[in-house]
């Protein structure tokens, strides 16, 4: 199964509440190691929390570059999306890879895993990643 294993390094939080609506920016960067690209997040990854009423959702944002598996420099942006609290996110991506096309056009899910206290982000195919659950 060919993944993107992606792990996130948090910077920081910013917030803002209106008493009924919160935001927090939670900067991050990190890397890729999984078998089908390696790079670094660019600076200007974010992650953008919305809640109201304790309903909300994430959306981040950040651009990888490094090398797909054939050994060609690439870059690949990914925005992630998922309801607050959900096991799977809808992440949408961009890449220049030629070997890594079918990202650009393929249906994605992706899944955060805490482990031992550190974020990874694993995105593949919806029906690997999922189950079919999606």
């Amino acid at each position: 199964m060919e993944r993107l294993i992606i792990h996130v390094d948090i910077s920081g939080c910013f917030e803002v509440s209106s008493g009924a609506d919160t935001v927090r920016l939670l900067p991050f960067t990190g890397h890729c190691d999984g078998g089908v690209f390696r790079g670094d997040i660019l600076p200007g990854g974010v992650d953008t929390q919305r809640s109201r009423s304790g309903q909300g959702g994430l959306s981040a944002r950040y651009m990888l570059e490094g090398e797909d598996y054939t050994g060609q420099p690439c870059r690949i942006f990914i925005e992630n999306e998922a309801p607050i609290g959900a096991p799977f996110t809808r992440p949408r991506v961009i890449t220049d890879s030629k070997a890594l096309g079918w990202l650009n056009t393929s249906r994605l899910a992706g899944r955060l895993l805490d482990e031992n206290g550190s974020l990874t982000i694993e995105i593949g195919l919806a029906e690997d990643i999922t189950g079919g659950k999606l």
